[in-house]
């Protein structure tokens, strides 16, 4: 592909990408569909390489791609609008190979089988050689002015911009006075997530528009008697592939080092500060510890991944060994706050099964940054997956000694007994409702705890023991030896010290 051709199709996929967002980003399906289609199959035929012959008998190709599309604007059938689309999407590939100058029409199933495969992997490929062959003369580097010590500095940077944007919109989310603090700081006439979701959008589909338009232009490396395997199709038609390095690597964890450190400084003056604290900003206990710890769970896994990624593509220097332990520190607070925000929103609203394999998962990803930290140290970054695997595995037996259903039980009972284990703003009552419905596990818990519970609370799960008891006595699977199982066990002894009724 001619640099200057890759040039203008990365531009005319990132028009299509900000025209992607303008027509879907919060708009149901519509009228926005077949204008896609429509803008997608003249982009495709624009880029058809020079002197490509369209076979005739594939022009019935793209009338099909919108009238199919035309179909999502007039039916809102969910089976009939997924029909459409899919029928246009594939149409619309379809006709990029036509513009190529593939014939399709005329070859056998197996054929355009095998097309359609390499087309849909291509989607994701394609934009790669794009990218790669844009600056394949030279001129990239000549434009930027720097010599070449700048550029990989401004391929980190590049590469951190979505990554800061997408982890700064996850915590701006995630914790109030963070994202109270970017729009003060920084005084954006927009929201930043709302910026770093369309950002994203506009690159994903850039990132499918570029595969379509490479296919166009006849970069898709199989054609009729030609098998070639993808590894060697992607060398061949990208010809050189610039991986990340040590410095790309230390620019992308500094960028996120930044990002870390302005919201563990905020968490520590407010989340960590107490509740007279969080009070003082305006924001009440409860939307405060309500909000944010799957988006910091999120946020921490995320930063892991990075790190791990960052290790493998780079070179061990000083610089990033300094950058990568900073980002496991940072992370390791941001995680420290997701379990305080955890703890008081357990606080307020008590415990539930959900809650419980959340703080199992912080505990998890918690046993992670030891292990992390150790290997970066000592460069053991090959040990990583063996130490996730074995840290999920201590937590999974743990979780099974601990018996989250039977604790929740009893920790949910005492909080209903004992109002001062309650915030001032917190639910001190009992969920019977919720209660009632967990497992065997913690019907001993409940039994037991009849006699304390208020007349509503008991009526209402006396009735759910009772028909649990009738279920097991009429239950002839869990009658024999085979069978046996200890909670199982344990809820029939409890439930046969029910009175009567």
């Amino acid at each position: 592909m001619d640099p200057r051709l890759a040039r203008r199709m990365a531009l005319a996929a990132l028009l299509l990408g900000v025209l992607g967002d303008v027509l879907f980003d919060r708009q149901a399906l519509g009228l926005n569909v077949p204008i896609a289609v429509c803008a997608a199959i003249v982009a495709a035929t624009l880029f058809r390489p020079a002197g490509a012959v369209i076979d005739r008998l594939d022009l019935w190709i793209p009338p099909v791609a919108v009238l199919a599309s035309i179909g999502v604007a007039v039916r809102a059938d969910p089976p009939i609008v997924a029909l459409d689309l899919g029928l246009a999407g594939a149409a619309t590939v379809a006709w990029a190979i036509c513009a190529s100058g593939q014939a399709l029409t005329r070859q056998s199933a197996a054929m355009v089988a095998a097309l359609g495969a390499w087309a849909a992997a291509w989607l994701g490929i394609g934009s790669v050689v794009v990218a790669t062959r844009a600056g394949a003369d030279g001129s990239l580097r000549a434009a930027a002015g720097s010599g070449r010590g700048a550029l990989p500095v401004i391929r980190g940077l590049l590469l951190a911009t979505p990554v800061v944007l997408l982890l700064a919109a996850l915590l701006a989310s995630a914790d109030t006075m963070f994202g109270r603090f970017v729009d003060d700081v920084v005084n954006l006439p927009f929201d930043l997530s709302d910026l770093a979701v369309r950002a994203v959008i506009v690159l994903i589909i850039a990132w499918l528009a570029g595969g379509t338009l490479s296919i166009a232009a006849g970069e898709l490396p199989f054609k009729a008697g030609e098998p070639r395997s993808l590894g060697a199709a992607v060398r061949a038609r990208a010809g050189w592939l610039v991986l990340p390095g040590a410095t790309e690597a230390v620019v992308v964890l500094v960028a996120v080092d930044l990002l870390f450190g302005t919201f563990v400084a905020l968490q520590v003056a407010y989340l960590f500060g107490g509740l007279q604290t969080v009070l003082g900003s305006g924001i009440t206990f409860s939307d405060y510890a309500r909000e944010g710890y799957f988006q910091l769970v999120a946020v921490v896994a995320f930063a892991g991944l990075l790190l791990a990624v960052a290790e493998a593509a780079a070179h061990r220097t000083r610089a990033f060994l300094a950058a990568g332990l900073g980002l496991i520190v940072l992370t390791a607070v941001i995680l420290a706050s997701a379990a305080v925000r955890l703890g008081l929103y357990q606080q307020i609203y008590g415990w539930t099964e959900l809650r419980f394999y959340v703080a199992a998962s912080i505990a998890w990803l918690a046993s992670g940054g030891v292990v992390l930290t150790v290997l970066v140290l000592r460069d053991r970054m090959r040990w990583l997956i063996h130490g996730l695997a074995f840290g999920a595995i201590a937590v999974t037996l743990a979780v099974t000694a601990i018996g989250p259903q039977a604790l929740i039980t009893r920790l949910n009972v005492e909080r209903a007994l004992d109002p001062s284990l309650v915030p001032p703003e917190g639910f001190s009552g009992l969920d019977a409702g919720y209660i009632a419905g967990l497992g065997d596990d913690a019907i001993p818990e409940i039994v037991e705890a009849l006699p304390r519970l208020d007349a509503a609370s008991r009526s209402a799960l006396l009735a759910t023991l009772e028909a649990r008891r009738a279920e097991l006595a009429a239950d002839s699977a869990t009658a024999g030896w085979a069978a046996w199982n200890l909670a199982r066990e344990r809820a029939r002894a409890a439930l046969a010290t029910l009175p009567a009724r």
